[in-house]
């Protein structure tokens, strides 16, 4: 057996070797302060590239950095704060659809921890968007306030429109607030806007036409006041309602067109629920249809202004109207139909029809309520002699007055009413009622069902050769098989479709007519959907 004292006398001499080969080892520069200047290591965006709206720039140096005092870097260029975790500096950017970008560093704003700076000047450009690389188009123009369509005015994608066309421009507008006033010129017929959602397009403004300086009320929002925020947006006197449709054949659906100024703040951000004239709408062309809209306003919501004893034609389905005064006024043939008038004033007249056509105004199968606490409403008045409206299958939500309708300063040719049923399920149209006294008396009447057989949609819109509810579609089924290989989003087709419409995490991205599209911006956290199109535009849930 080896002696053990032999052992650790050469253990202890194997420890000291080992101890001074270390040292030696590690007399490196460790003590030696590093001089050199930071390099730019990596960026993860490169000049000219296409990023999704929502992300960083990020640069990676050498080594730990700081932002020097006293200087600034910029981000399309305001200046920004960038955020350092050791060598890693990093901008985080947001909602930057469709926008061109860029981002700069400039020399000397980036240092080292001992104070050493980057001297190179940094800048970066590219561009954000949730971009969809498919073939063929189903809309003609995209409108999106995010900036992901062809615009992001209304009106500008109307501008944009040809002349005089003869078959249906269809503009899609995807979710949105459009403070804007709109104008449809009579030489831009066949203008269909097609809207997302019925509650998420919305087409606003504050503005009215009493031209009363001395009214402290209404003079700020006047159309006649140069200081007025409608003036000082670059709108004129002539643009006295937030939209005007003046061409032929136009259609709309899934929209809110709101005149802020008139609207209750109960119900819509921004509403002043203040009276006067203040139409959402004013027509003035033949065939106007509107399917699954919301008309607002508290005074002459929408006003029908055409000649007098005009025929011109205007067909509402399946939408709201909501006023307190005269909400549906003006002249022309207007057939509104499987809709709901919503009062939102005390004392309520729905109507005051002017010197309208044969049909005059007919509401058929409709729905009237208020909003809480209001009186009865009327529905009613005539505004000028000879005037027609009838009422056919109304359903009431609210108290009507007793007389159903008011008088005014003409006589009415044909004011009458079938089968009104009352909030209790009682009907009330029983007998014709007098109206008013004096001059301005007159007799209700009460149609029989072989007269109110005869307002229908046929005789009153489709015998005039036309027919808006062929653009009235039932929703197509939503695609499904939906894929993501890659950058690569497929689907099955759906029989009947148009074409497609791609959303990232709820906001428009892109259209197509096939069935596959290749997209620029996917993450982990993204999430696409694909919607149908129908021939005629209508979108899928």
């Amino acid at each position: 057996m080896m002696n053990t004292k032999i052992i650790n006398i050469a253990n202890k001499y194997l420890l000291l070797c080992l101890l001074v080969f270390t040292g030696f080892a590690c007399d490196d520069k460790d003590d030696k302060e590093d001089t050199s200047i930071p390099v730019l290591i990596s960026q993860n965006i490169e000049e000219g590239a296409v990023v999704g709206p929502n992300g960083y720039v990020e640069q990676v140096f050498s080594k730990a950095m700081r932002q020097a005092p006293d200087t600034e870097i910029y981000f399309n260029g305001g200046v920004v704060r960038v955020t350092i975790n050791y060598e890693k500096v990093r901008y985080t950017f947001s909602n930057m659809e469709n926008k061109a970008c860029t981002f700069e560093i400039p020399a000397g704003a980036l240092t080292d921890m001992q104070g050493r700076a980057y001297d190179e000047d940094f800048s970066v450009n590219f561009t954000a968007k949730s971009e969809v690389a498919g073939t063929g188009k189903v809309f003609d123009a995209i409108v999106d306030s995010k900036g992901n369509g062809d615009f992001t005015s209304i009106q500008a994608a109307i501008d944009a429109a040809p002349f005089e066309l003869t078959a249906p421009y269809k503009i899609f507008i995807a979710n949105g607030t459009y403070t804007e006033c709109i104008r449809v010129l009579k030489n831009k017929s066949y203008i269909h806007l097609i809207g997302e959602s019925r509650d998420g397009v919305k087409i606003q403004f504050a503005l009215n036409r009493v031209s009363e300086s001395t009214n402290m009320v209404t003079w700020p929002y006047s159309i006649f006041n140069e200081d007025s925020s409608h003036r000082k947006a670059g709108y004129t006197e002539e643009q006295n309602a937030v939209v005007i449709v003046e061409g032929a054949d136009f259609y709309a659906e899934n929209v809110s067109i709101i005149n802020l100024y008139g609207a209750l703040p109960s119900r819509y951000t921004g509403g002043l629920g203040k009276d006067g004239q203040a139409e959402a709408l004013i027509t003035r062309n033949n065939r106007f249809a509107l399917y699954n809209c919301v008309l607002v306003s508290f005074q002459d919501t929408w006003w029908c202004r055409h000649s007098s004893g005009s025929e011109n034609l205007a067909y509402i389905f399946d939408s709201q109207i909501e006023g307190r005064t005269d909400y549906i006024w003006g002249s022309g043939n207007i057939f509104v139909e499987n809709s709901k008038f919503l009062n939102t004033g005390d004392g309520a007249y729905i109507t005051a029809s002017g010197e309208t056509g044969t049909w005059g105004y007919v509401m058929k199968n409709c729905t009237v309520d208020g909003v809480s606490g209001i009186t009865p409403f009327s529905f009613g008045r005539p505004y000028k002699q000879g005037t027609k409206t009838v009422w056919i299958d109304t359903q009431l939500k609210m108290d009507i007055i007793p007389a159903h309708w008011s008088s005014w300063s003409s006589l009415p040719a044909l004011y009458g009413e079938y089968n009104t049923i009352d909030k209790n399920g009682q009907v009330i149209s029983t007998e014709g009622k007098v109206v008013g006294s004096g001059n301005s008396a007159f007799t209700s009447s009460v149609l029989t069902s072989e007269e109110a057989a005869k307002y229908t949609y046929d005789k009153i819109v489709k015998a005039s050769g036309w027919n808006p509810q062929e653009y009235i579609e039932t929703p197509l089924a939503t695609p499904t098989n939906v894929k993501l290989t890659d950058y690569v989003l497929t689907w099955d087709a759906v029989p009947n479709a148009a074409g497609y419409l791609i959303f990232m995490n709820g906001n428009y991205a892109g259209q197509t007519t096939d069935t596959t599209v290749t997209l620029n911006n996917v993450g982990s956290d993204n999430v696409y959907t694909v919607r149908t199109v129908s021939q005629n535009g209508t979108v899928s849930e």
